[in-house]
């Protein structure tokens, strides 16, 4: 993961996305040291995303629109962002391709706990059907 001070990413999306696409790895951009936002693989968001929503069982709740509606598309190199309602959400794409999404640090955190959870309690169809098959062979509770 790379560390970048928010004032100096700011200036520079787009090599910022490009580092994000070509190493599939997370940029953290900081604030004095502290994470304020994350800027990840777009895919990985959307597994993040799909697992915290299984384990609420409900969707994922979104930020508080901000006052100011956001401004337009902007390009950074061969990106494209667009900046969320809330003022602090982005994404980039290339070429029409999502490619990067920043959020939240502590909205991430959060997302990947629920997904965390989520994940420890699945089992796919098959492994359900073999752990029940192997729970039927057991003999009941104290006739052992």
């Amino acid at each position: 993961m790379t560390c970048v001070e928010l004032t100096d990413g700011v200036e520079d999306f787009g090599r910022l996305a490009g580092l994000v696409e070509e190493t599939g790895e997370r940029v953290i951009l900081t604030e004095d040291g502290t994470p304020v936002s994350v800027l990840l693989p777009a895919a990985e968001l959307a597994e993040l995303e799909y697992w915290a929503q299984r384990g609420l069982r409900a969707p994922i709740p979104l930020p508080e629109a901000a006052e100011e509606w956001p401004p337009g598309p902007a390009q950074h190199g061969p990106y494209m962002r667009y900046v969320h309602v809330d003022g602090g959400q982005m994404t980039f794409t290339r070429d029409r391709v999502l490619v990067a999404e920043l959020r939240d640090a502590a909205w991430l955190d959060w997302l990947e706990e629920q997904a965390l959870h989520a994940r420890q309690g699945y089992m796919s169809p098959k492994q359900a059907a073999a752990f029940a098959e192997f729970l039927a062979r057991q003999p009941p509770v104290g006739e052992q």
